[in-house]
C-alpha cells in the first residue's frame, strides 16, 4: 500500500494520468459534477492520490476519521462487526463514490470499516480542505446534501429489507436499491453497472449463496434479468414493475 501527493495542473504541461481519470470520474459523480472545470481544478489542487491493495482496510469503525475518500478506480466494501467480530456488508462501492464525510460534518467517529476488494484508488480530501471546499463552494455543499438525503433513503431500504422473510423480497430490495444508483438503460433493459458476484450479493443480504444462485437462475428463467458478456446484471422492465410481488 502506498500514496503519493497529486501533482497540481499547470498550463503547458503534460496532465498526469491519474489527474485525467480523477476528472473524468468527478464529472460523472452526483456531488462534483455540477462543479465548473475551474471550480473542478479547485478541488484537484486539495486532494491526494493514495492506492490501496486488495483486502486492505483504511477505514476502521469507531475510530477518529480526518479525511473524505472518494473511489477513483476499484471497489471497496462498507462493513459493520457486532460484538463477536461478525461481518455484515452495508454496501460495496465503486468508481465515482465517496464515503468518510459523514464523521468530517458531525465530528463523530467511524460508523464503518471499508476494505479495498481489488487494487483501489482513492483521491483523499483531509477534514480542512473538505471544510474549506463546502464554505467556498455552494454547488459543492447542495451536491453532499442531495447524496446524505439519497443515503438515508437507502438507509430506509435497508431497514425495509431486514424486515423481510423471503428470499425474492431481501434480493429484490437490495437490487432495487443498487438499480437506483447504479442503473443505467440500455436497449430496453437496465444494466447494472457495478459487478456484483453472488457471493458479494449473499454478503449483504444476509442470505447463504446457494440461495441467492437460485434465485437468480429462476429470475433468469422468468425473464427478469439476465447477464452480459461483460458479467453485469441486466434486468427487464418487469422486475421492477413485479416487485416486491416476486
Amino acid at each position: 500500500m502506498y500514496h503519493r501527493e497529486i501533482r497540481r495542473l499547470e498550463n503547458g504541461g503534460v496532465m498526469d494520468r491519474q489527474v485525467k481519470m480523477l476528472i473524468g470520474v468527478l464529472k460523472n459523480s452526483r456531488v462534483f459534477s455540477h462543479l465548473s472545470d475551474e471550480e473542478l481544478q479547485h478541488v484537484i489542487s486539495r486532494v491526494q492520490i493514495r492506492e490501496y491493495s486488495k483486502n486492505s482496510k483504511f477505514m476502521h469503525e469507531g475510530d477518529t476519521n480526518n479525511f473524505m475518500y472518494l473511489i477513483v478506480y476499484g471497489r471497496v466494501k462498507i462493513s459493520i462487526f457486532n460484538a463477536e467480530g461478525k461481518e455484515t456488508i452495508v454496501a460495496i462501492r465503486q468508481g465515482g463514490d465517496y464515503f468518510g464525510e459523514m464523521s468530517l460534518i458531525d465530528g463523530k467517529t467511524n460508523s464503518a470499516t471499508v476494505c479495498a476488494m481489488e487494487k483501489t484508488l482513492i483521491a483523499v480530501i483531509f477534514k480542512d480542505d473538505f471544510c474549506h471546499l463546502l464554505h467556498s463552494q455552494p454547488k459543492l455543499l447542495f451536491g453532499v446534501m442531495r447524496e446524505l438525503c439519497f443515503r438515508l433513503r437507502e438507509a430506509n431500504e435497508i431497514i425495509e429489507r431486514l424486515s423481510y422473510n423471503k428470499a425474492t423480497q431481501k434480493l429484490g430490495l437490495l437490487f432495487k436499491n443498487y438499480i437506483n444508483r447504479y442503473g443505467k438503460k440500455d436497449n430496453g433493459s437496465i444494466v447494472l453497472t457495478i459487478k456484483l458476484t453472488h457471493q458479494d450479493i449473499a454478503d449483504m443480504s444476509g442470505l447463504v449463496r446457494e440461495t441467492v444462485t437460485a434465485t437468480i437462475n429462476q429470475w433468469k428463467t422468468d425473464g427478469y434479468l439476465s447477464t452480459n458478456e461483460d458479467g453485469l446484471f441486466c434486468f427487464s422492465p418487469s422486475f421492477l414493475e413485479n416487485f416486491p410481488i416476486l
